[in-house]
């Protein structure tokens, strides 16, 4: 008896599983074919429009970064440049102490000139070339 209930269970299991697999009629397959590619293509503009606020983002990101790259370029620049003005204006003026009199001070005045001029240099090229000037 056990046998028998055991067959009938799996003729009919076997009957549903056939059932599973029957052919839809050609409008139905359309119509779910036309509904999976419209999720399909919404999903991918969803998808694409994040992408491209978040690309636009790094982007804006990497300007900023660009622009402080620049920035932190021309300060540090410059403070090189007023170094070396520095640097060659106290060498100038070791220099004027072998003179004497007027020589001495037109060497100590030419030493200052050539000083003030490689200051301004450098602060001109850091405000040529500083994004937040």
């Amino acid at each position: 008896m056990k046998a028998r209930y055991t067959l009938l269970a799996l003729v009919m299991a076997g009957g549903m599983l056939v059932a599973c697999n029957k052919a839809k009629d050609a409008s139905e397959v359309a119509r779910d074919t036309a509904t999976a590619e419209q999720k399909a293509a919404d999903n991918e503009a969803k998808v694409q429009q994040k992408a491209d606020a978040r690309i636009a983002s790094a982007r804006g990101d990497v300007r900023d970064e660009q622009r402080d790259l620049a920035h932190v370029e021309s300060v540090e620049r410059q403070k090189v440049a007023d170094a070396q003005a520095e640097g060659d204006y106290k060498v100038a003026l070791a220099r004027c102490e072998s003179l004497s009199g007027a020589t001495q001070k037109a060497c100590k005045d030419q030493a200052s000139a050539d000083y003030d001029v490689a200051r301004a240099r450098a602060k001109q090229e850091k405000a040529s070339t500083d994004p937040k000037q």
